[in-house]
């Protein structure tokens, strides 16, 4: 069964807070996609990985890139899908999908306690069961 851990934002940047998580997830030495629904969102997410922090070095690409299937960290946007074996997804924004189930830990982004709320609501919706991240 996968774990789901909703991650209630610090601030209003999500773009940062999802760049700050997936460089600690990559640290850990796991595998990431992140998922966004909009290829423009992916964009910008894949641009802003390479200069959120100037200390900071996440290999990564988005999924429709040559050789994305072997880097540790793939941006996917539109259908869910796990072009680099992954173990670790990551919701940058968007609803929860059964289709996640498929990761055995998912991290998804929520802006306040209400969204939180509803977040877990949804992944029970969808047969899984979310806890707040620690």
């Amino acid at each position: 069964m996968s774990e789901v851990f909703v991650h209630r934002l610090a601030g209003s940047k999500r773009a940062l807070e999802a760049c700050r998580l997936v460089e600690r997830l990559y640290a850990a030495g796991k595998r990431v996609a992140v998922w966004v629904e909009d290829p423009g969102r992916a964009a910008v997410l894949d641009d802003y990985l390479w200069t959120f922090a100037q200390s900071s070095f996440v290999p990564h690409s988005l999924a429709d890139a040559a050789g994305a299937d072997g880097d540790p960290v793939v941006i996917v946007s539109g259908t869910l899908s796990n072009p680099n074996g992954s173990d670790v997804l990551v919701i940058g924004d968007g609803r929860a999908d059964p289709a996640a189930a498929a990761w055995p830990e998912i991290h998804d982004l929520a802006s306040g306690a209400a969204e939180a709320e509803e977040r877990r609501a949804a992944w029970a919706t969808a047969g899984l069961a979310a806890r707040d991240a620690g």
